[in-house]
């Protein structure tokens, strides 16, 4: 049997697509290959219209879309496909043209390696995933029995000629999104869900609705005595509050964490999202060491570049009993504890608290029509400056104020960007127009008794704040924080008078060194004018 990782032949791709569009690509090779096995059978076909009607019959009985539009199209298409199909292309192209996130190799092959040699029986979910590179996990363990799954009846079809030859594979039309989707437990599951998708799934029992983290759950409960499952996961499997928690709580009360790693930025094609692996064991919890890795890419170009290489930057471990009382997985936090600075933070005797129990959190208005001379005001992303919000440039909308007095700002509310490459804040102070911020931008409103605005600005743009801001965000190089997940932070919370005292201090020497900056720039601008004078 060929290995997968081998180049197969291209020239049946050249024939059909300049046919047929490249979404339809995989479903006209299983027609051809429906219809050349009817022919083999002693049915009668040899004209065009013979031949579409054995199509238009293949098409209903295995649920194809039928993606030729007449016998003649068919024909021309079917006269000239007659070498071997090259499934695993069409798949990759099908992949690439929908732009679907595609494991890399080393990814791929990171995931295979932790296959055992004593599992009997081995699960791959939405395997087509897996390819180029899933025929050569099956051929490393030709004695183990495989069952690949795909909720898509065309992929379906093509890792059943892909696998034809082989007695150790079952191929299962089915969704791991649905409870009970198989009535069978595995050794090994391999997963790479659908991830940051928006869609929830059907059934409300599961802890979370969203597809990626129903896979963990779904997935976790066929696993065998001492089973092991790898699963790619977004960031927020990791800090993210509510029914995230509550999932991840059920994981480390009822299966043994092995390793939870955080992998480089870009590691996926056509999504930002920042990825987890995560290894655990149907086995109860006890002492074992979780292991925490973090990934980089080694050597590449770019952050666009394929990652060919998985390098450890930083390994540790922690105890079951810690991550229980870190209340969380965050990775940052957990190595952050060898951080002297963080250290000192942590363990100092200021009172802390959640960001949610001493101020509100929430997005701005989401903003589609914007008008010139507006009677509102709109805080972007752009006006947020380092120190101060450029109030100059604000965009305006034309709207009743009543329609939007849920997000008018107030004087105090701090301005912090949901997404983008930096984290900065400013403090919002009251204008002779009502204001609003934008949907991309996080409000956060102190309850003026327990947090002052200055205060906060200060530990948020720290480099402790910086730290714990970096463990809520959900994106890579492009930030992209949660609301929710913000108000779930904790802050250092100091009696009141010594948050004035550090925020009066801020303001009068911030003070300064903008008449500083003001008066070298004026200076500056004079010896300029001096020194370019030509006259």
């Amino acid at each position: 049997m060929k290995n997968s990782i081998n180049n197969r032949p291209h020239e049946e791709l050249n024939v059909i697509r300049d046919i047929i569009k490249m979404d339809h690509m995989i479903q006209a090779f299983l027609l051809i290959s429906q219809v050349r096995q009817a022919i083999e059978k002693g049915n009668a076909a040899g004209t065009p219209e013979e031949l579409y009607t054995l199509l238009l019959m293949a098409a209903d009985k295995k649920g194809i879309q039928n993606p030729f539009s007449d016998s003649d199209q068919f024909y021309r298409v079917f006269s000239n496909v007659t070498g071997q199909i090259p499934w695993e292309q069409a798949l990759m192209l099908d992949f690439k043209n929908c732009k679907y996130a595609v494991l890399p190799e080393v990814l791929i092959k990171k995931l295979a390696a932790r296959i055992t040699n004593d599992a009997e029986s081995i699960m791959i979910a939405e395997a087509e995933k897996f390819v180029p590179f899933l025929q050569w996990i099956v051929d490393e363990h030709i004695n183990t029995q495989f069952t690949l799954t795909s909720q898509d009846v065309k992929y379906v079809g093509a890792l059943e000629k892909i696998f034809e030859a082989y007695d150790n594979v079952t191929i299962v039309l089915t969704s791991i999104y649905k409870y009970g989707f198989i009535n069978q437990r595995f050794d090994v599951i391999l997963a790479f869900p659908v991830i940051g998708g928006r869609t929830l799934a059907e059934d409300k029992t599961f802890m979370c609705r969203e597809y990626d983290m129903v896979a963990l759950e779904n997935l976790s409960y066929h696993l065998n005595n001492g089973g092991d499952m790898v699963i790619i996961l977004p960031g927020r499997i990791t800090f993210a509050a509510g029914k995230v928690a509550d999932l991840r709580s059920f994981v480390q009360s009822n299966y043994t964490i092995k390793e939870l790693a955080e992998l480089p930025d870009g590691i996926l094609e056509y999504t930002g999202i920042k990825t987890y692996l995560l290894d655990i064991e149907n086995t109860r919890p006890g002492d074992d060491d979780v292991i925490i890795r973090r990934y980089s890419a080694g050597e590449r170009e770019n952050k666009r570049t394929t990652v060919t290489e998985l390098c450890i930057q930083d390994d540790t471990f922690v105890m079951l009993s810690e991550l229980e009382e870190q209340d969380n997985w965050s990775i940052d936090r957990i190595f952050a504890r060898q951080d002297e600075e963080y250290l000192d933070y942590q363990n100092s005797a200021v009172r802390k608290d959640l960001l949610g129990n001493v101020a509100q959190v929430f997005r701005g208005k989401s903003v589609t029509k914007k008008t010139e001379n507006g009677a509102i005001g709109v805080v972007s992303i752009s006006n947020i400056g380092e120190y101060e919000i450029d109030y100059e440039h604000l965009d305006t909308i034309d709207e009743d104020e009543r329609k939007v007095a849920n997000y008018i700002l107030r004087e105090g509310d701090i301005l912090l960007p949901g997404r983008g490459t930096s984290i900065r804040t400013s403090v919002f102070q009251t204008q002779c127009f009502p204001c609003i911020a934008h949907s991309n931008v996080i409000v956060i409103r102190p309850d003026k008794k327990k947090l002052d605005s200055i205060y906060l600005k200060v530990f948020l743009d720290s480099p402790i704040g910086n730290k714990v801001i970096n463990g809520a965000q959900q994106g890579t190089a492009i930030m992209n924080i949660s609301y929710k997940d913000l108000a779930a932070i904790e802050i250092p919370v100091p009696p009141m008078a010594e948050q004035k005292t550090v925020a009066e201090k801020y303001i009068k020497e911030l003070r300064k060194y903008m008449n500083i900056i003001d008066e070298a720039q004026k200076h500056w601008m004079s010896v300029l004018d001096e020194l370019q004078s030509f006259k």
